[in-house]
């Protein structure tokens, strides 16, 4: 991936699927190049309503993520950077002949442990 501040970041990977009726998560640490960027105030509004007040992030990578879907089993991967928990909340994809790339946005969750 072209970026001007490539690093090797971390990700916690989320899958889960249905045992006996009830929804299992399954968490795995992974890592991808990228970078993280401060949202801006046009970014935000891209996010989801109830996602706006709190702190977020742009994510640039060639990794495709899984994001996070209201009323739906699909949770978010989970980027850490500086000793907090960051989820994907939105994706746009940014594909191109270019510079192919996947920008995302992601909420502040809470510290990192």
């Amino acid at each position: 991936m072209s970026t001007l501040f490539p690093k090797n970041l971390s990700v916690i990977v989320r899958t889960g699927e249905w045992v006996k009726g009830i929804w299992k998560d399954t968490e795995t640490l992974s890592h991808f190049i990228g970078s993280i960027q401060p949202a801006t105030g046009k970014d935000t509004e891209f996010l989801p309503q109830g996602r706006r007040d709190k702190g977020s992030v742009k994510v640039y990578s060639n990794t495709p993520m899984n994001v996070s879907q209201e009323g739906t089993n699909n949770s978010g991967d989970i980027v850490i950077w500086q000793g907090r928990k960051w989820e994907i909340v939105t994706a746009l994809n940014f594909q191109n002949d270019l510079i192919p790339h996947y920008k995302y946005l992601a909420t502040d969750i809470g510290r990192a442990s």
